[in-house]
């Protein structure tokens, strides 16, 4: 196994790769550059997969991660779709990584961590996995209204680089199969 030098992720938006690139780098505590590729969607995305870990390649990635939310598909077609996507991808060392729902419902597992950030007067309450909430992101939002007594308004592209920052690793892990792979995978890699 060698050293990985430099890091792709293919994202759906840039809240998505800079949440991402936040989160690795905290698994990995490692100062290592990361190169993205944005899709402006997953149609987008999906239809230009291949191209984009081309030209990750390119740039320098040795390592390459695709983070796609689920958001209503199937997880099984879904993970094969974007396998066949990058079968011939030159970066051999990546991971398909599929948020359920999407990659707000890994913040949602950490409600005392969302009630500091948001300085919420009670923590938020989060019924069964954060991965069966549907639509996480606009669960996050009206839970941060609600809370705070319409004081407060979160915003994805505002917010979530902060929930990324101070949110437990431990309980994304422990509460979210999706982000326990991606765990494990940036985890067992050399840097």
């Amino acid at each position: 196994m060698s050293k990985i030098k430099c890091i792709g992720i293919i994202a759906e938006d840039d809240s998505d790769f800079e949440c991402s690139k936040i989160i690795i780098k905290r698994i990995i505590n490692k100062n290592i550059p990361f190169k993205k590729a944005i899709g402006n969607g997953c149609g987008k995305m999906k239809r230009k997969a291949a191209a984009y870990a081309v030209d990750l390649k390119k740039r320098g990635c040795d390592m390459l991660i695709l983070i796609h939310d689920l958001d209503r598909n199937n997880l099984t077609d879904l993970r094969i779709e974007l396998e066949k996507k990058l079968e011939k991808s030159p970066i051999c060392t990546q991971l398909i990584c599929i948020p359920i729902e999407e990659i707000e419902g890994w913040f949602l597992s950490d409600p005392d961590g969302i009630a500091e950030i948001f300085n919420l007067k009670t923590k938020p309450k989060i019924k069964g996995s954060p991965e069966s909430v549907t639509s996480p992101k606009e669960t996050l939002e009206k839970m941060v209204r609600l809370q705070s007594e319409n004081n407060t308004i979160y915003l994805n592209t505002k917010h979530n680089k902060v929930l990324a920052e101070k949110l437990s690793i431990d309980l994304m892990k422990s509460k979210c199969q999706s982000f326990e792979q991606l765990h494990k995978f940036v985890a067992g890699q050399k840097y």
